[in-house]
């Protein structure tokens, strides 16, 4: 038994719609696809109809690309919400156990007489003694800060320098952080080249060279 027709317009309309009913002629196609019978009763209609159909076409396909598009969106967000977590408590760890400070906090405890208090932490940043990451303070709001174990008494640790140096541009600045603040098999122990820099800096630049002569090949 066919199904009934699902009338597009109020009873006593010109057009009907309804899925093809199986027994029927049915046109060749993928099996993926869906076929549907479409009665128009009414020349004037059916000319319309048929100016309307390619648009309809695109539409549909515009339709459905916004909904992959959108599809995917969200997988992305889904993705990047679950590395974000992890990586953000890595950070965080390494902020709460170290510290940090901010330019203008590094300009009050070396009395820089600058007018722009964040003059003094450009230049040591400028020139590679020392290096900053991008933190989230408690409202959100996205601010750049110096990790405390680059510095001894507010003032750049020589060997950090050198650290930088090894690794040119191949690292971003919270991998560096990472790096100091990461058990290294170079170092004996496998120790924190964080732990050993004001003990052992020559085995901590030694390490790096080391590190970044392997991530460059």
């Amino acid at each position: 038994m066919s199904k009934s027709p699902i009338q597009a317009l109020p009873p006593g309309g010109v057009l009907s719609f309804r899925p093809w009913s199986q027994g029927e002629a049915k046109p060749e196609s993928d099996k993926a696809s869906h076929s549907y019978l479409v009665q128009v009763h009414g020349d004037a209609l059916s000319q319309v109809l048929e100016t309307v159909m390619p648009m309809l076409d695109r539409l549909l396909a515009q339709k459905t690309t916004e909904v992959r598009e959108q599809k995917l969106e969200a997988l992305v967000d889904f993705i990047t919400g679950q590395m974000a977590g992890p990586i953000a408590a890595r950070h965080a760890r390494v902020l709460n156990e170290f510290g940090f400070v901010t330019a203008e906090e590094l300009a009050d405890a070396n009395q820089s007489r600058a007018g722009n208090r964040n003059a003094l932490a450009d230049d040591w940043k400028r020139r590679r003694k020392v290096f900053a990451v991008r933190h989230r303070d408690e409202s959100g709001r996205p601010w750049e800060v110096f990790p405390l174990f680059q510095f001894e008494n507010h003032k750049p640790i020589k060997a950090v320098q050198a650290v930088l140096e090894a690794f040119g541009k191949h690292k971003a600045p919270w991998k560096l952080a990472l790096w100091f603040t990461s058990n290294n098999g170079w170092l004996p122990g496998q120790a924190r080249p964080v732990d050993l820099l004001k003990f052992a800096p020559d085995a901590i630049v030694q390490a790096a060279r080391r590190d970044a002569a392997g991530s460059a090949a």
